[in-house]
């Protein structure tokens, strides 16, 4: 799956000297020269205003700089002049999801389709908005026409294989993401993702090998080292999953859930004290909730124990049961 809007440049077409300054504009956005881009982009339409090409490349430029609002001018201009083209629009309708707009930003996707229904960018892009809106049937069914378009591209069946999983279609899913790292064994989303459905199917062994492949492209992955952490402890491997979720916190101190699954381990090893530093400093959620109320009981703080299992209790969610049965036991 992308990590956010699609978006690229469309190809400079005319003959002028406006042309020409988009045209070196974008070999040398190509070549990852943004401020030489931009000062190409901006001569090119101080030439010609009108160059519908320099307004989305400019525009593209901006929005990958975070520049969105100044980007969605531009990209709008673009199609204002030029509405026949699918790489505008498609351009438009990403920069539109990126400053809140969705409906408008599908609206343009879905007018690229229909300009251009071979573009894998327009397909990859719409596909990757529907699942942002929780519409996981359509994009799939988006991300299936992209992937059918570019069969070799490994990263269309990392997002469709994503999809498919989100669906609970985990063995399809298990396949799909099987086929994008053996036709790309460097894609370490396509591992990392690969471990967690291998790992919500109970397939640990399979799982720790996937995510350990992911983690060697990928050292910073917090995500897959914490997945990593849910497949050791599963084999019954403590100290290897809490090195794992030690590892997670040096790399991003703020990650709670990771904090949150250290502590319960703590806990599950007799460490109370360790336990209830980890739990009080996460958001308290039911959960965070129902194990620092359990971390205080360990430690002979009753009362405190109590009360916070009460109000477990009494809110009915998924560890109400398990906290009525300590007040029970406790009483």
């Amino acid at each position: 799956m992308s990590t956010g809007p699609t978006q690229f440049l469309e190809a400079p077409a005319g003959d002028s000297p406006s042309r020409e300054h988009s045209d070196r504009g974008a070999l040398r956005h190509y070549a990852g020269d943004a401020e030489g881009a931009q000062r190409e982009y901006e001569e090119a339409l101080r030439l010609d205003p009108a160059n519908a090409t320099a307004l989305n490349n400019l525009g593209f430029l901006f929005a990958q700089r975070g520049r969105h609002e100044e980007a969605l001018a531009l990209c709008e201009r673009s199609v204002e002049l030029d509405g026949t083209s699918a790489a505008a629009r498609t351009n438009l309708g990403n920069t539109l999801v990126a400053t809140g707009d969705t409906e408008r930003g599908l609206e343009h996707l879905a007018a690229a389709i229909e300009l251009d229904a071979d573009s894998v960018l327009a397909w990859d892009s719409l596909a990757t908005v529907l699942l942002l809106t929780g519409d996981v049937e359509q994009a799939e069914h988006a991300w299936r026409r992209a992937a059918a378009l570019a069969p070799l591209d490994a990263s269309l069946l990392v997002s469709l294989g994503t999809a498919v999983a989100a669906r609970q279609r985990l063995g399809e899913a298990a396949a799909i993401l099987r086929r994008a790292v053996d036709l790309d064994p460097t894609e370490a989303s396509g591992w990392s993702r690969l471990g967690i459905v291998l790992l919500l199917r109970s397939d640990l062994g399979s799982a720790e090998d996937a995510l350990r492949r992911a983690l060697l492209l990928a050292p910073d992955d917090t995500g897959a080292r914490r997945h990593l952490a849910t497949a050791l402890l599963a084999r019954g491997r403590r100290d290897e999953a809490a090195l794992e979720l030690e590892r997670v916190l040096s790399l991003d101190a703020a990650h709670d859930e990771a904090r949150m699954d250290l502590g319960v381990l703590r806990l599950s090893c007799g460490d109370a004290a360790a336990a209830l530093a980890l739990l009080e400093a996460v958001e308290a959620t039911e959960r965070a909730t129902f194990y620092r109320a359990g971390a205080l009981g360990e430690l002979g703080r009753d009362d405190e124990a109590r009360e916070l299992m009460r109000s477990v209790a009494e809110g009915g969610g998924s560890y109400a049961a398990r906290a009525t049965a300590f007040l029970a036991e406790t009483a």
